[in-house]
């Protein structure tokens, strides 16, 4: 069966779309098919990492104007990945950006509907391993969405007090009315502030005390990253990078916990 990731976090600026990408990027890479979706309708940002032509958009899938399979974008050869890698994007231009923001609680509804469907015809018709939803940051539904049908979150944060107040807020507001099984990644983390050594092993069971959640990394902020832009993927052009084998560990940590539901 398809596993479902939704990688989100309180506040934007944490790094979650990177992340989600490099993270569809490096299981790609290990031979699996895995299935990228956009699902941060705000502010949708994917298209500039892989700088794909577009057809569909899962904004068509939502309206029912097309099938899953129409809005995903197959990107394997591009990279030359082992599996298979499907993006879909999200609708990049002001108008459907207005467009996402008006629509009611029926109608995303029906879009839950929709995306609980495609995680199943995703399984069965393309034989997907992994299901990754970038997500929009905070409350809205089409994150909701996303987590409802996501098997585990990976919830990102920076370790600012207001990103981390807001997190813990979030988790015992959102997903444990969800019921969604959570990993705390912590991001972007200056490196006065990164811990060294036995240093680091503290910091990982304070913020499990203090979440009350499972942790699955902490990734410094490295400004080579930053500078890059997006202007391409870093586990793909630099796999030694300690960005792509602090990734590679955080998948061994989720699949761990995959395992464990």
């Amino acid at each position: 069966m398809v596993k479902a990731l939704a990688v989100h976090s309180y506040k934007g600026g944490t790094g979650k779309t990177s992340i989600s990408a490099n993270l569809a990027a490096l299981y790609a890479a290990q031979g699996y098919n895995v299935c990228l979706l956009d699902y941060d309708f705000k502010a949708p940002s994917i298209q500039v990492l892989f700088k794909t032509k577009i057809r569909n958009t899962l904004n068509d899938f939502l309206e029912e104007k097309c099938e899953i399979s129409d809005a995903l974008h197959d990107v394997s050869k591009k990279y030359q990945m082992k599996g298979r890698l499907y993006v879909g994007f999200a609708g990049a231009s002001t108008d459907s950006m207005r467009e996402m923001m008006t629509k009611d609680r029926r109608w995303e509804m029906k879009a839950l509907q929709r995306t609980l469907s495609a995680k199943n015809k995703l399984g069965d018709e393309l034989r997907a391993d992994y299901l990754i939803f970038d997500t929009s940051p905070g409350v809205s539904y089409s994150s909701i969405n996303a987590l409802a049908t996501s098997d585990f979150v990976i919830l990102v944060s920076k370790m600012d007090e207001f990103d981390m107040e807001g997190t813990k807020e979030m988790v015992h507001g959102i997903y444990d009315s969800l019921g969604r099984k959570t990993g705390l990644l912590l991001n972007r983390i200056p490196t006065e502030q990164f811990p060294l050594g036995a240093g680091q092993k503290e910091l990982e069971e304070a913020m499990a005390r203090t979440f009350n959640l499972p942790f699955l990394g902490v990734i410094p902020c490295y400004c080579d990253i930053q500078v890059n832009g997006g202007k391409y993927l870093f586990s793909v052009e630099q796999p030694k990078h300690p960005f792509s084998q602090e990734l590679s560990e955080v998948i061994k940590r989720v699949d761990q916990q995959l395992k464990a539901i």
